[in-house]
Order: structure tokens, then C-alpha cells, then sequence
């Protein structure tokens, strides 16, 4: 008779032994499976933070050491900027760079504008430095969809599109303030500019909101994020002329910030930044505020499978040399008919293997139940909110769980069959005896 036919036949002859192995294996193949899960959905969030969020490089003026000469007006000493501004041929040039996927320049604060035919939601002083009362900042942009406030969701908008880099005369405002004069998408308003005293007309193209009960006690209308907006570069350009020929600030978006610092070296040789005195600079503080807790989650899991196969392999020994112990005289009477000893290991293997079959499978829906609360635990604890894992188990993970359990189940034997192979079979039967 072959080793697996005996093997099979005492399963079905052993019932108490073979549900108990069953009930053990199922369950360390339930953890053993939840840890792979959650691990592969740390590694598939990560992927996906990687690609929605990227890497970014910097570029900004070398105001450190290009600063001119302090002059003395009336409200102290002023100093200018005397270095390279980054031009529009600079900002072409490494928007063909290889690598990287988009840029954006927000100049915060940049244009002041009074309401000549809008009113802005009232301040506790009403000033009126100009024929149209207060005025308000507006931050100049090529995106505004990049911009800070929007990539932090501070801000979302609620109608209408974002300023992209081909606008000319668009603005986008709150809710709040559209709410306020009436205005809506389409809409057009003008505003005066004290710094370069000229009226000019913008078009209403996008409306956000995320303003709402921030007002507090404003004393100007400026300090209201609710009269704050966003304008197009070209029309900063338009109203200064040659006073204003460039960017003060540009980030550039990569799509892997793994390969970051590539993208940043070839960046760094453009012939259009030699000699200029600007300063580039890696930026991955915000993919890297959501991917650590991710990357430290998928080591938890890791050391948390090996720990699983450590307990495993110790449970399995020592129930497997509990029962082998027991299993002396069917031991000798295989010995004694001529059978060796490797075949006697084998059909020790095979049984727990039968049942190492069936358990696999069943801790499937086990698996199910539990893997996805695990996930929003250890998120919750681990990542603390910054990311969602998907964990899902399917049949894909029986392949590699069959793999670890044989591997498992073999050192598991052969440690408890010891025993079997260390003793002489004359040993064995006169211990029988």
C-alpha cells in the first residue's frame, strides 16, 4: 500500500485527530492570509499615493544672497531682489523635461483689487484708499487646481472650471462673495488696481467654496478669506509690463517621486538655468506624510507573517510529535513489514497536507470577515487617517498560502518526525514490545 493511500485512510480513521488539525491549520491560514492581504493593500495604496501625489522640485529666487542694497522711505528700510526672475523660456524648457508631468507658480497675495461694480463682504473698518472703497488680495496662478489650498482640499471648487496657463482676465471667487453680489460662472466685474492704477475686467470662470465661518473678527476686508480669489499670470503680466517679466516661484511636478532626483539632475544641467541666480530644491514633504505610515504598515505585516510562520511551524511540531509519539507500534509494524523511514515521513507529511488542503480553502471567507476591519484598525492606528487600504482576498492568495504551508509543513515533520529518524528500527520494535 502507498505511503498516500495510508495517509488518506487515517485521516478518515483518526476523525478527532483530523478536526483538530483542521480547526488549527484553518485558523493560522486565516491570519496567514489576512497579513498577506493587508500587506499587498498597504503596497497597492502606496502605489496609488505615488502616482496621485508624485514628487516635487522647486524652483524659487536666491533671495539669500541677491538682495540689493537697503533704501530708506517712510516706513523703513526697503530691500529689492536684484537677481533672474524665471522667465516664460525657462518655464518651457523644463516643462519638456522627461518626468515631469505639470507645473505651477502661485504668487500669493500678488494683485490688490478694489470692487468698482461688486461690493467685497464687509470688515470691521470700512476703509476707502481708493475712489472704490477697500481692496482685496488675489493670488496670481498658472493653475489654480495646483494651487496649495485646493491640493489640501481646504478649498473645493463648486461650479465652473480652474484657471489653466492659456487664461487671460479670469478669476475665480468664493461661494460666499458670488453669493453675496449675485454673481455667478460667466459673469464679469471690474477691478482697480492701486499698484499699477488701472481698472481692469475679469471673467467670474470658477466658484469654490471651503470659506465658510472663517471671517472672525476681520478688520479689513482683505483679512475675509471669503473676499480672497485667485486671478491668471497673464493679466499680472499685462498690468506691469516690463516691471514684471517673471515667475518668483515655480513648482514642478513629477510623476514618481522615486525617480525624483533623475528628473531633478536633468533639471538642474538646462542650459536656460546656467548662471541664473535661482535655487532648486526636491520637495516629497507631502507624499512622503502619507506614504511612511504606508511603508511602515507593510513592514508590520511582514514581520507579522514571519512571526505567523515562526508560531506556525512551533504549533504543528509540537502537536505533530504529540500524536507521532502516540503512533510507536503502527511505526514498527511499518518498519518491521520493510518500510523506510523516508516513506513513513512522507505519509506523516501527506496527512497534514490532505487537511492543510481543505483548511487553506476554507480560511477564505474566514479571511473575508476579519481582513478589511484589520485594515481600517491598523490604519487607524498606523497611518493615522491618511490613507484607505482596499483589502480584498481572493483565490490569488491560495498560490502563494499552498507555498508557505508546504514549506511549513515539511519543517514542521520533518522536526517532529525526528524521532522516527534518528532511532534504529530494532529500537523502535523493542520499544513497541
Amino acid at each position: 500500500m502507498s505511503f498516500i493511500k495510508r495517509a488518506t485512510l487515517y485521516c478518515f480513521r483518526q476523525r478527532f485527530k483530523t478536526i483538530v488539525l483542521f480547526l488549527v491549520l484553518t485558523l493560522l491560514a486565516t491570519f496567514m492570509l489576512t497579513g498577506i492581504a493587508v500587506r499587498d493593500a498597504a503596497k497597492g495604496a502606496t502605489a496609488d499615493v505615488q502616482t496621485a501625489i508624485g514628487g516635487k522640485i522647486m524652483l524659487d529666487l536666491d533671495t539669500d544672497v541677491h538682495m540689493g542694497s537697503g533704501q530708506q522711505n517712510q516706513w523703513g528700510t526697503v530691500y529689492g531682489y536684484n537677481g533672474d526672475l524665471i522667465t516664460q523660456e525657462i518655464v518651457d524648457a523644463i516643462g519638456k523635461v522627461d518626468g515631469v508631468v505639470d507645473y505651477n507658480s502661485e504668487d500669493t497675495a500678488s494683485y490688490y483689487g478694489a470692487g468698482v461694480d461688486f461690493k467685497y463682504l464687509p470688515a470691521a473698518f470700512g476703509l476707502s484708499y481708493t475712489q472704490y472703497g477697500e481692496a482685496s488680495s488675489y493670488t496670481a496662478t498658472l493653475s489654480s487646481e495646483k494651487c496649495s489650498k485646493f491640493q489640501s482640499g481646504k478649498y473645493k471648487l463648486v461650479d465652473g472650471r480652474h484657471i489653466t496657463p492659456d487664461d487671460k482676465h479670469a478669476c475665480l471667487i468664493s461661494k460666499e462673495l458670488a453669493d453675496y453680489n449675485k454673481l455667478s460662472v460667466g459673469d464679469k466685474f471690474k477691478m482697480y488696481s492701486l499698484d499699477s492704477d488701472a481698472i481692469s475686467e475679469f471673467e467670474i470662470i470658477g466658484i469654490f467654496d471651503g470659506t465658510e465661518g472663517t471671517s472672525g473678527n476681520a478688520l479689513t476686508v482683505d483679512e475675509i478669506p471669503a473676499n480672497c480669489g485667485y486671478i491668471d499670470y497673464a493679466t499680472m503680466f499685462e498690468l506691469w509690463g516690463d516691471e514684471l517679466n517673471g515667475y518668483q516661484q515655480l513648482i514642478i511636478y513629477v510623476e514618481d517621486p522615486v525617480s525624483i532626483q533623475n528628473v531633478y539632475d536633468k533639471i538642474a544641467a538646462l542650459p536656460e538655468l546656467k548662471g541664473k541666480t535661482l535655487k532648486l530644491s526636491i520637495d516629497t514633504e507631502e507624499y512622503d506624510v502619507v506614504s511612511t505610515p504606508l511603508e511602515s504598515l507593510q513592514e508590520l505585516m511582514s514581520t507579522t507573517i514571519i512571526i505567523i510562520s515562526v508560531v506556525s511551524v512551533v504549533i504543528l511540531t509540537l502537536l505533530l510529535t504529540i500524536w507521532i509519539r502516540g503512533r510507536k507500534k503502527e511505526i514498527g509494524i511499518l518498519l518491521s513489514i520493510g518500510k523506510s523511514k523516508a516513506n513513513i515521513i512522507l505519509q506523516i507529511f501527506t496527512e497534514t497536507f490532505i487537511v492543510a488542503v481543505i483548511s487553506f480553502v476554507a480560511s477564505i471567507p474566514f479571511s473575508n470577515l476579519i481582513a478589511e476591519q484589520a485594515g481600517a484598525f491598523l490604519v487607524s492606528r498606523v497611518t493615522t487617517g491618511t490613507a484607505d487600504l482596499n483589502v480584498q482576498i481572493d483565490a490569488a492568495y491560495l498560490l502563494p498560502l499552498y507555498l508557505i504551508g508546504i514549506l511549513l509543513i515539511a519543517i514542521a515533520v520533518i522536526a517532529s518526525s525526528w524521532t522516527v529518524v534518528r532511532s534504529n528500527p530494532k529500537d523502535i520494535l523493542t520499544k513497541m514490545s
